[in-house]
């Protein structure tokens, strides 16, 4: 049923058409990311109705989450320092076998605090990650260089895989 919902919503996102490029998303190293998201879905509203769980679900349904782990709110602690009482929805996958970077993190938090304090952590855990597979396996370093943060009203979303671009792509055209 999810990846039935995710297709819907892909092609959905395919069919509109024209671009404009999208500000909040930025690459590991600062930059903006170079993502685009139709301009039927630039409206001036805050974020969609897509649970944390969709968007994760649309992007795992195009792009590989290496041994992809999920991962609950009560071992979140693990990987993120984020206070779980401020998350009102998430949904996390992790290269379970830790041989590679790949991961997808979506929190959405209770309020704006909350947020900013949340995208430090995954700001953190990104810095965490690419020391550590800069010795461990620096050929998958690239996705770390090229992973995106994306901010959004109180939406924080990391992807750490190997098609970073598309997955901002798939992300902003589920949150507006």
């Amino acid at each position: 049923m999810k990846k039935m919902i995710a297709l819907t919503i892909m092609t959905a996102i395919i069919l509109t058409g024209c671009e404009s490029v999208d500000d909040d998303a930025v690459q590991a190293n600062g930059t903006p990311a170079e993502t685009t998201v139709s301009a039927a879905e630039d409206t001036s509203e805050s974020v969609s109705e897509a649970s944390a769980a969709d968007i994760t679900a649309a992007v795992m349904a195009e792009i590989e989450i290496t041994s992809a782990s999920e991962k609950t709110l009560d071992d979140i602690g693990a990987f993120y320092d984020v206070d779980t009482s401020s998350v009102s929805d998430m949904s996390v996958f992790i290269c379970g076998s830790g041989a590679y970077p790949d991961e997808i993190a979506v929190f959405r938090f209770n309020d704006s605090e909350s947020a900013s304090s949340g995208a430090e952590a995954v700001r953190k855990r990104l810095e965490n990650q690419t020391e550590l597979y800069t010795d461990y396996t620096p050929e998958e370093v690239y996705k770390l260089e090229d992973a995106n943060i994306i901010e959004k009203d109180n939406w924080v979303i990391l992807t750490i895989c190997s098609d970073n671009p598309r997955a901002a792509e798939i992300i902003n055209g589920l949150i507006r």
